[in-house]
């Protein structure tokens, strides 16, 4: 009898440290797999961030170029004359800080990707969905003749694609000193904008235009404008960041060429 007790007692020690053990080593696999879980997590967080750079600065480029060929055609268009030297120019120009721009971009661009095919995932895709609603764009901008506006534009995202909308802006042009000119001007456009963008990713293109008149003189007032859509990676209903360039003329004179930031609620 004693023996048998004797058995059953070393038999129960036994079983209890063997569960200890495996208990030990299934804990130590968990945090392994946790471990794991959490650096691919971290990769494809890196991956999304390096591609999503990567993405907007070539794209940004591309809009670079993009706005340096159409305001070269539009010079060339509205000035009849024979010569033709600075729509190449302009031309030349946009395309190089274009190029230059774009190159920036390729290194993140590759990176990302890279850490996103690491980690098995693959590139964010926003559905038509998420970005169908009424949305308010508010922009900030700079152009090289010395000017800043700021718009805000209402409007109905109808899928991923298509917005349209109408807005009001007001830009300040500033001049240097004299004693023949004011050292400001000020135009207030009122306009309707329309915007396509290509592609369901979350760092797209687009191309802008607008058409309107200006509340204080009553002239006629056009914009276009290229550049790069970042949308929420929530895909919340039309958030998206907008970096582009633009172009605004009065009459048929191009008043200003510059860069502008936006943000869609």
């Amino acid at each position: 009898m004693k023996q048998t007790l004797r058995i059953i007692l070393v038999g129960l020690v036994a079983s209890l440290m063997s569960q200890a053990t495996f208990a030990q080593y299934a804990a130590s696999a968990q945090q392994l797999a946790n471990t794991e879980r959490t650096t691919n997590t971290k990769s494809e967080h890196d991956g999304q961030v390096a591609w999503s750079v990567g993405r907007t600065l070539m794209l940004t480029g591309a809009s670079i170029a993009a706005m340096g060929i159409t305001s070269g055609i539009a010079n060339s268009i509205i000035d009849y004359g024979d010569d033709i030297t600075p729509a190449v120019l302009l031309s030349a120009i946009g395309c190089y800080y274009g190029g230059v721009v774009a190159l920036m971009g390729l290194p993140f661009h590759w990176v990302g990707k890279a850490r996103m095919k690491q980690s098995g995932t693959s590139l964010m895709t926003i559905s038509s969905e998420g970005q169908r609603g009424y949305a308010t764009n508010i922009e900030a901008g700079w152009g090289i003749s010395n000017s800043l506006s700021l718009d805000v534009v209402g409007g109905y995202n109808f899928n991923e694609h298509l917005f349209v909308g109408a807005g009001v802006g007001c830009s300040t042009f500033f001049y240097p000193m004299d004693e023949e000119s004011p050292f400001y001007d000020v135009t207030v456009p009122a306009y309707a904008n329309i915007r396509l963008t290509g592609g369901s990713k979350r760092v797209t293109p687009y191309m802008g235009g607008r058409l309107g008149c200006t509340l204080n003189g009553f002239d006629l007032y056009s914009s276009i404008e290229f550049g790069t859509n970042i949308r929420s990676a929530s895909g919340a209903q039309g958030e998206s960041w907008w970096i582009g360039v633009r172009s605004d003329c009065v009459g048929i004179e191009l008043q200003t060429l510059g860069l502008t930031v936006g943000k869609s609620f």
